[in-house]
């Protein structure tokens, strides 16, 4: 299973690169989330205990509109489900026109830089991204997806692109101070490229455009991705984006690892039906490590990993085979050999 990585992954990747591919998969800490000391440490446990190649920050959901003052119940969450939004002061498309400029350096904001802070000093050599939202993620969760209709019926089409306009620059101050804070880049999270939810030209106009002014704050990042949440994606508007990897759900929607990786030219964070993971089916994720492996073997650079977050209450023993296959045909010693720790298995 050797693999050769390009130059740019091998500099950031260059003490996890031992001959095989490289691994990662990251989870929500249910009741940790809210807490930047619980956040870091079970952050910190889960890498003690599963020896990734790349640590993405975990938030909670819906922690980049906690300061806009949104009401939301996560009491869900710990149940595998999802956090659910209460009550909002962004309904309307005219109450856009109200949209503040949040500090960065403040709030739910600056208690994720705190947790990743924390994360950075115990795991030094480890690569590191921060997660970050899109301007557009972040407007759909603050109007309960209220926004895309507005935008289609063309209402208040000013004050949503400049509502727009400042989450971008939130969003572009917040990368530049995760990244200056000790981030090797940014998990730039997207959930509103499905086809359905815009159309082309809307999407062109309202969205792509305040993704890059917003991306631009993780230029100096060594490692940004790109994650595309959901199905029927616009991954062909997005290839292009300026990030260095991308992570999207390749098992359940077009186009599969190979062609993303072909037509993009990018890193390709994936190759893993999250699916097989949260059904602890082994064989099959065993057999997706293969067949992606072979396909994509000579013609550029895959890091295995889920398509998307493996949801609370997840087996250990699962990740670990998914880990142990990876390294397998190079002898690397398995992390479990050691035992969990115990913030891992309280983190649980």
């Amino acid at each position: 299973m050797h693999v050769t990585y390009r130059a740019a992954t091998q500099n950031v990747f260059a003490s996890r690169l031992k001959g095989h591919p490289l691994f990662s998969f990251w989870t929500h800490f249910p009741d940790r989330d809210m807490d930047a000391d619980s956040l870091a440490e079970a952050t910190i446990a889960l890498q003690q205990t599963f020896d990734l190649d790349l640590v993405k920050t975990a938030p909670n959901g819906m922690y980049a509109i906690e300061d806009y003052g949104v009401e939301v119940d996560y009491s869900q969450v710990s149940q595998g489900g999802t956090a659910r939004l209460v009550s909002t002061p962004y309904q309307s498309a005219a109450d856009w026109d109200a949209l503040p400029e949040l500090d960065c350096l403040q709030g739910a904001l600056a208690r994720e830089l705190r947790s990743m802070t924390q994360v950075r000093r115990a795991l030094p050599d480890v690569p590191l991204v921060f997660t970050l939202f899109s301007p557009m993620t972040i407007a759909a969760k603050l109007s309960h997806g209220r926004i895309h209709g507005q935008i289609a019926e063309k209402r208040n089409t000013q004050g949503i692109h400049a509502a727009l306009q400042r989450i971008s620059r939130t969003v572009a101050r917040y990368a530049q101070s995760a990244i200056a804070a000790g981030a090797d880049g940014v998990f730039f999270a997207h959930q509103d490229t499905g086809r359905h939810l815009l159309s082309y030209d809307d999407f062109s106009e309202y969205v792509a455009p305040y993704d890059i002014e917003a991306l631009a704050g993780a230029r100096d990042g060594r490692f940004n991705v790109l994650h595309i949440h959901g199905e029927n994606i616009r991954f062909r508007e997005l290839q292009d984006y300026p990030v260095d990897a991308i992570n999207w759900h390749d098992s359940e929607t077009f186009p599969s690892a190979l062609s993303g990786m072909l037509t993009s030219g990018k890193c390709i964070l994936g190759g893993i039906d999250r699916r097989s993971v949260t059904a602890n089916d082994v064989p099959a994720i065993r057999q997706q490590i293969r067949s992606n492996h072979a396909a994509v073997g000579g013609r550029g650079d895959i890091i295995f990993a889920p398509s998307c977050t493996i949801r609370a209450g997840f087996k250990p023993q699962t990740l670990h085979a998914i880990r142990d296959e990876i390294r397998a045909s190079h002898g690397t010693p398995s992390a479990h050999d050691a035992g969990q720790p115990a913030a891992l298995a309280a983190a649980l």
